[in-house]
């Protein structure tokens, strides 16, 4: 079994995790990097601002003005055939005032248009203190998952109403 390169996973993540960056969330889209945005349901309104400093992948601050049913990461990932590895994986650090509740998931795009939602086992849970968190999806034990696919991301489902998050570190793996 053959350990893929994190950087050659997702390189939006690595071309934003190398910057620094602030700036408004948008009502809609935010691009952070080259495959790598925030996507909230037009519903939600959203406001606030988001930024990137030395030490920290990511700091949100949300402020929505509306009610939606969705609000994401996304992160465009560069995956062989999944046939090719067992296991995909994420490891990240996450801190928030008050606790919150991240729901990761493989989107995988379907020929002919849509796509699929596979979610991980574990939830991830920010609170107070800083803590890590890893989970990774067996893909053999996922027959859901369609193993040709036009594309896939790896998206972080974040809450849909007012909240501060640090991501301080995300990571990605493939076995």
């Amino acid at each position: 079994m053959t350990a893929i390169m994190p950087a050659l996973l997702s390189p939006g993540l690595s071309a934003f995790t190398a910057s620094r960056q602030d700036g408004p969330l948008q009502a809609e889209r935010t691009n952070l990097a080259p495959g790598m945005f925030l996507d909230a349901d037009p519903a939600l309104q959203m406001a606030g601002r988001y930024s990137s400093a030395a030490g920290a992948f990511l700091d949100l601050h949300a402020a929505p003005s509306g009610r939606g049913g969705w609000f994401g990461l996304h992160l465009a990932l560069e995956l062989p055939p999944l046939q090719e590895i067992s296991y995909l994986g994420l490891a990240c650090r996450a801190a928030a005032p008050e606790q919150l509740m991240l729901r990761p998931c493989l989107r995988t795009g379907l020929e002919g248009g849509g796509f699929s939602d596979c979610f991980f086992d574990r939830h991830i849970l920010a609170a107070g203190r800083a803590h890590s968190h890893t989970d990774a999806l067996y893909l053999d034990s996922r027959p859901e998952l369609p193993l040709s696919a036009p594309w896939h991301e790896l998206v972080l489902f974040l809450p849909c109403q007012a909240f501060d998050l640090s991501l301080m570190h995300l990571h990605l793996f493939a076995l």
